[in-house]
């Protein structure tokens, strides 16, 4: 059965997992994280205002919106450079922007400067975005200067972080990069809790789709099994 609702905490009462969500409060004998990446944020004037008004952490869900406008993204990794490359097929211009080293894999940052809608800024520290109802510049400091470009899009490509917060409430032991730490079968240090997908340290790290279905596949096997030897 698939619930459409939000969990806020997952607590635990003797055997039992209590979940709480905005709609209901549910119970388990086990629990699944499968709770995935969170975009890491810039913490900047106007980012959340605008989150969804022109400020977007995905490329690949959001670019088609950006239709022959302007935008901006942010960061020097593959990430920044692959949502680049993917938007300069909609907008009629791209400007990246990144801080300190452009990082990306030597062949995309080739495709990028082959591309005549793509412009490279180094150098270039983002410290807000500016609106009305809709995104419509982005601030940065660049040499020392402070300098106002007007955009209708900004893309945020930073990396992310686990979300993992919800699971570490739980006491849940996650490694020192805050991915929840897992075993073969995929259980973690609390019992009859499990995690799967990007999110653990399972699969070596290895952040592909077909590798958090794996896990995911384990962990329900692997529940299934332990509650099944554990049923009364």
């Amino acid at each position: 059965k698939i619930v459409p609702a939000v969990v806020q905490k997952v607590s635990q009462k003797g055997e039992v997992f209590e979940i709480h969500t905005n709609t209901d409060n549910f119970e388990a004998r086990a629990v699944i994280f499968a709770l995935g990446m969170k975009p890491r944020k810039m913490n900047i004037s106007g980012e959340n205002e605008f989150v969804g008004k022109g400020v977007s952490y995905c490329a690949t869900c959001d670019a088609m919106f950006f239709r022959r406008k302007e935008v901006v993204v942010v960061g020097g990794g593959d990430a920044a450079a692959t949502a680049a490359i993917h938007l300069s097929e909609f907008a009629s211009k791209v400007t990246l922007l990144y801080k300190d080293e452009l990082t990306a894999e030597p062949s995309w940052v080739e495709e990028m400067e082959k591309n005549p809608k793509i412009e490279i800024k180094c150098c270039s520290k983002v410290v807000g975005v500016k609106g009305t109802h809709k995104v419509e510049s982005i601030i940065y400091e660049n040499s020392e200067k402070i300098e106002e470009l007007a955009v209708e899009g900004v893309f945020i490509e930073i990396g992310s972080t686990p979300g993992v917060m919800i699971a570490k409430e739980l006491g849940v032991a996650t490694d020192e990069q805050s991915y929840i730490v897992v075993d073969q079968t995929q259980a973690t240090n609390v019992e009859n809790v499990y995690a799967a997908g990007d999110v653990t340290t399972g699969s070596n790290k290895f952040r592909q789709i077909i590798t958090a279905v794996a896990e995911g596949a384990v962990a329900a096997g692997s529940v299934y099994k332990k509650l099944k030897l554990t049923k009364k």
